[in-house]
């Protein structure tokens, strides 16, 4: 016994003996380094965890229990999935029979500050409470295997009645304050309760921009289904540019279910656009239903002045790994809104275009690779505009389309090509003229004559020669 106590070689034989055994039952790889036995019952033992963390325990120890002060330093921190650079120092106490231990402690970590108390079995942990402060939330969820999405100083408040291997029990709330989130400031504050393998949450988001609440959640651990209720509140999507990565305008007021099962699906309501709003998103799309929106007011998110005002009935699909976006909506009480194109009809032909109301309409278009196709059909019983066959190059800033205008006694189409700041228009005149011509033969004949003449054989050849000739005529001069 002298020898293993007050000799340095037999100091040496226990250090190795008891680093053995506390490593082989902890699982860690503890190197004691020195053990003061002098005053025993009173011990004072100093070791190395992991070649990383030195851990001090200071006092009363024996066979059936121990009272200890200990404290606990380390540079790193780690986890089975990560080890972290920080600072580690804590100073705690521990005390109780070894099948009953309370341990408590206080100290920095994770850049904050942190308070715990638990009382550790050989199987459990009970009555555990743990609060940190200002902690670094980065660190937090890199430790746990995760990216944080929300960076920032958090607080985080731990009460659990009971962990066990594959239960545990009680609560837990998270709060974080990232300053710029995507150049947005806001605040995160969530709670879980969890009951074995039935987990319930809620969350809210909080920014001068922008509220987002997630109330009722459930998440089934066995199954890993998660479902739960939401309300975003957006004031103005111009204040969230650098978050949506375009500059979209006006507010936008939502509500519905996000559920998680094998992959996210989120779906909602919307009534900001003067209409409902249905949509969905799901694996890599986003699926939306119109009902009587407003296309003025939709539209209205884009940073340029509306074409058309209409109730809209319809459905918009976007694909987020194809970035491929479809349109097939139907317009009613559609009016031409577009002050430069409702002057610039009125001086070029005299249709006053802002009075006329199309109630069968149509818009489908798609859009992929920078190119947009698609048709624009206005019309109701005596008039018509229709863009057909429209294409247009975003990257290379161009445009060919068809149209074919019909309204207020006037009548002609043709194609708009080019560029779209300079756009050229190559116009039919056969038809404008035979249109015109034709009115003109109303005037000198009467219609029933024109009529009857229109009615002859070869439908309408007649009057094609009519008009046809004096175009080629024109045509021939100009």
């Amino acid at each position: 016994l002298y020898y293993f106590i007050y000799t340095s070689s037999g100091n040496s034989h226990v250090y190795h003996f008891v680093s053995h055994k506390l490593s082989k039952k902890s699982g860690l790889e503890i190197d004691v380094k020195s053990i003061d036995l002098a005053e025993y019952p009173h011990v004072l033992v100093a070791m190395n965890i992991e070649k990383k963390a030195k851990l001090i325990l200071n006092g009363q120890i024996n066979h059936n229990s121990l009272h200890m002060d200990y404290k606990l330093t380390r540079e790193c921190i780690g986890s089975d999935v990560c080890q972290i650079d920080d600072t580690i120092d804590i100073n705690g106490h521990i005390n109780g029979p070894y099948n009953r231990i309370h341990v408590s402690g206080e100290g920095t970590a994770l850049d904050g500050n942190i308070i715990y108390n638990a009382v550790k079995f050989t199987d459990k942990i009970e009555d555990l409470n743990l609060t940190m402060r200002d902690i670094n939330s980065t660190k937090l969820f890199t430790l746990l295997g995760h990216d944080a999405l929300i960076q920032g100083k958090a607080d985080v408040d731990v009460d659990f009645t009971l962990i066990e291997k594959v239960n545990r029990e009680g609560s837990f709330t998270y709060d974080v304050k990232d300053n710029n989130f995507s150049g947005i400031p806001l605040n995160l504050h969530t709670k879980v309760n969890l009951n074995g393998t039935q987990h319930t949450f809620i969350a809210d988001i909080a920014s001068p921009y922008l509220n987002l609440n997630i109330s009722k959640g459930h998440f089934n651990q066995d199954k890993k289904i998660a479902k739960a209720f939401y309300t975003l509140d957006i004031k103005d999507l111009s204040h969230l540019e650098t978050l949506l990565g375009y500059k979209y305008l006006g507010p936008l007021y939502a509500m519905g279910e996000i559920t998680f099962d094998k992959y996210l699906s989120i779906s909602g309501l919307s009534k900001s656009y003067g209409g409902m709003i249905d949509y969905l998103f799901e694996k890599d799309g986003l699926y939306i239903k119109l009902e009587d929106v407003s296309f003025s007011e939709f539209m209205k998110i884009f940073p340029y002045p509306p074409m058309i005002e209409a109730d809209t009935r319809g459905n918009i699909y976007y694909n987020f790994i194809q970035e491929t976006l479809v349109v097939n909506t139907k317009l009613t009480n559609a009016k031409v809104v577009h002050k430069d194109l409702v002057n610039v009809i009125r001086e070029k032909t005299g249709v006053f275009l802002q009075e006329e109301t199309f109630d069968n309409s149509t818009l489908d278009t798609s859009y992929h690779n920078g190119i947009l196709v698609g048709d624009l059909k206005l019309a109701n019983d005596s008039s018509h505009l229709f863009l057909t066959n429209a294409k247009i190059d975003t990257d290379e800033n161009t445009i060919n389309a068809y149209f074919d205008f019909k309204m207020q006694e006037q009548e002609f189409s043709g194609e708009i090509y080019g560029s779209i700041d300079d756009t050229d228009v190559n116009l039919d005149i056969q038809k404008l003229i035979k249109y015109q011509m034709g009115k003109q033969l109303d005037s000198m004949m009467g219609k029933g004559a024109t009529k009857t003449m229109r009615s002859m054989p070869m439908e309408g050849a007649a009057e094609d020669m009519a008009t046809g000739a004096a175009a080629t005529f024109i045509k021939a001069f100009f």
